[in-house]
């Protein structure tokens, strides 16, 4: 028996494939899961895995787990899978209480490290308070940080003023 190294999905029936295309074109899905769900609906119209594999970017072997998760997942297939990380110290549900907190002297945020950690019971660093501050859009702009820690650039250096 002679293998063509062709591997497709079982034919889908059209309510299914509608999802998929709404699911592909969708504003609210991940890019991985519209992805998958271009490749299962590639696969459905004859396409071959290495040509499916060109078309998103990926490896054949990528595009064949895609496949086989179809077959035995369906949708639950499309979506990814919880990934380890760290849990944050502080929630987002509680930033608006910590940038309270740096509102009330904002030039000082380690004064602000003190009482976070009274209120709170965890210990951050000043990085993690800036990056809270940050993430929450608070600026200059709202008075909340002195100007010399807007002025600073990522890699903790000052920008020069061009003299005009």
């Amino acid at each position: 028996m002679r293998r063509t190294g062709k591997k497709f999905i079982s034919p889908i029936e059209p309510l299914a494939l509608k999802w998929l295309s709404l699911i592909e074109f969708s504003d609210e899905e991940s890019n991985r899961t519209k992805l998958r769900a271009q490749a299962i609906r590639l696969s459905n119209s004859g396409y071959s895995i290495s040509q499916i594999s060109q078309i998103c970017l990926t490896t054949q072997e990528t595009v064949s787990k895609w496949i086989d998760g179809w077959e035995k997942y369906q949708f639950d297939s499309l979506i990814d899978k919880p990934r380890s990380g760290r849990t944050p110290l502080i929630h987002s549900e509680r930033h608006d209480e910590v940038i309270d907190i740096v509102k009330k002297n904002p030039r000082q945020l380690k004064s602000a490290i003190t009482e976070i950690q009274e209120k709170f019971g965890k210990k951050v660093s000043v990085k993690t308070l800036k990056r809270i501050i940050k993430k929450n859009c608070v600026g200059v702009e709202d008075g909340n940080l002195s100007k010399a820690n807007a002025m600073r650039t990522s890699s903790g250096k000052r920008k020069r003023k061009l003299k005009s």
